[in-house]
């Protein structure tokens, strides 16, 4: 017969086997830099696909909730902020110190707060020498930021990936030195198995197009590399679909015109497809849920293309004497694609936002002042925050159907991010100063504050905090349960 000793011990080894598969299989403990984190806003267009979908509802309304400038000298704002899973926006400036412009990262507290900034510094310093970001930083689920630049040293141009711990300490460092000349080119993407994938392209005897693969130690895994253009190549972010297949886009040009190349590669580098048309593009393509790539090119086409690398459909903008895309395309859970431009009219350039269905077919169109070349940021509930360049200037927050949910009368610099609590962030440009703006999120404040005061941007907030990714079982809860009900046990044994 079991007896009641025996009893509690299996309840209690039962409770301590489950306690551990739960800590197992959360992911808020993960202590692994293997996956893009999946909380808040951890790169540009939010995700690998490059879709620009939020999970998160955002502002309502144009309440601006802070405005950040870092204080440097010809501070820029013209990447898109980054959030980590601890909620900090990892925002990308470029500046000029009085004799070479340099890159700077700043880590900013939810609160417009400064938490740490790093200036890049490398190479040789001297006249007509820079360090710049060229892309928004990618953010794991441990914290680890990762972000491309290049640097001149008044000798060559080199390309260079930085991985940041989240105190803003240094991880690694990863210099490109191809050729005569390293250009790098949009945001770098992470893999589930932590892979870090980049664009660049390099110069020597002939124009070289390149994605690059790292471990997330920081060394060269492989590389897929052409060589074919004779005036340059131009080579945008890569994009992960869902089944682990990366998208790779360059275009080069020639006396015979200019040819776009989009590449489907397997996890380990091998060509699997490649889709070539006649154009120009200068963006990353976007993969829906359902495995089909869109591409746009500066001339006004969409293409949609299948998994398998053929053709789905291709739309021709036709609006008045011209329309062009200036856009990457956004697709949002419904699988709606939206892509702006502008088109010619008499002689002026108005802007334009397309939405298309699934199948091609024209859902609307908005139009604009300007010319929209803000890509745009989808909330969960289907609004699309955007913005126009020239001015007069505009940053626009349009329902689903295309009309409008409210517009802001800015000039913005950046494309937005989107936090759990609903802030949205972007850069603008105010009388020649770039600023953070944070617009006031459903979940931050519901009021209808229009506080526009700058955050001091000598004000410091340092913290060590490693950012944890806040999506999961909440574990300590947990444990404390099955403490609890173990407790119990004993407690109504001890009672008999």
């Amino acid at each position: 017969m079991i007896t009641k000793v025996q009893k509690l011990k299996q309840i209690t080894i039962l409770m301590a086997f489950i306690a551990v598969i739960i800590i197992s299989i959360s992911p808020v403990m993960a202590d692994s830099p293997d996956a893009l984190a999946e909380s808040q806003y951890p790169k540009a267009m939010n995700d690998n696909q490059n879709t620009g979908q939020s999970q998160y509802v955002g502002p309502q309304n144009n309440s601006t909730k802070w405005n950040y400038t870092t204080g440097d000298n010809n501070s820029q704002i013209n990447l898109a902020p980054s959030i980590g899973p601890d909620g900090t926006i990892y925002l990308p400036t470029r500046f000029n110190n009085g004799t070479n412009y340099l890159a700077n990262l700043y880590a900013l507290n939810p609160d417009g707060t400064k938490k740490w900034n790093y200036t890049i510094l490398d190479g040789i310093l001297n006249e007509n020498c820079y360090n710049e970001f060229v892309g928004s930083p990618a953010i794991t689920a441990d914290g680890t930021i990762y972000i491309t630049g290049e640097f001149h040293d008044n000798t060559r141009t080199y390309g260079m990936v930085y991985a940041f711990n989240p105190d803003g300490t240094v991880k690694w460092k990863y210099i490109l030195n191809e050729g005569y000349a390293v250009y790098m080119r949009g945001s770098p993407a992470v893999g589930t198995d932590g892979t870090i994938y980049f664009s660049s392209s390099y110069y020597q005897e002939g124009w070289n197009a390149k994605l690059n693969a790292l471990t997330p130690e920081g060394t060269k895994k492989w590389e897929y590399a052409v060589s074919e253009g004779q005036y340059g190549n131009n080579v945008p972010s890569p994009t992960i679909a869902p089944d682990g297949t990366i998208y790779f886009v360059y275009h080069y040009s020639s006396f015979s015109g200019s040819t776009v190349n989009l590449c489907a590669l397997d996890q380990n580098g091998n060509i699997k497809w490649i889709y070539q048309f006649n154009g120009s593009i200068g963006s990353h393509p976007a993969v829906a849920s359902d495995g089909t790539i869109y591409l746009a090119d500066y001339n006004g086409k969409l293409y949609a293309i299948k998994p398998d690398g053929t053709l789905k459909w291709q739309y021709t903008a036709q609006k008045g004497d011209y329309t062009g895309f200036r856009t990457a395309p956004s697709v949002s859970k419904e699988g709606t694609i939206y892509i702006g431009g502008y088109f010619k009219e008499n002689d002026g350039y108005p802007g334009i936002l397309y939405a298309f269905n699934p199948d091609g077919t024209l859902k609307w169109s908005f139009t604009t002042v300007r010319e929209v070349g803000i890509n745009s940021v989808i909330g969960a509930d289907g609004t699309i925050y955007f913005g126009t360049g020239g001015a007069p200037n505009t940053f626009y927050a349009l329902n689903p159907d295309g009309t409008m949910k409210w517009s802001l009368a800015v000039d913005p610099s950046s494309s937005a991010a989107l936090s759990s609590d609903g802030t949205l962030y972007f850069g603008v440009n105010i009388d020649g100063i770039d600023y953070l703006y944070a617009i006031q999120g459903p979940e931050s404040n519901p009021g209808n504050d229009t506080n526009t005061t700058s955050v001091n941007a000598t004000t410091i907030n340092s913290y060590d905090t490693v950012g944890m990714q806040n999506t999961g079982i909440p574990l300590t809860g947990v444990i404390l349960a099955i403490l609890m009900i173990v407790s119990g046990f004993i407690g109504f044994h001890k009672k008999e």
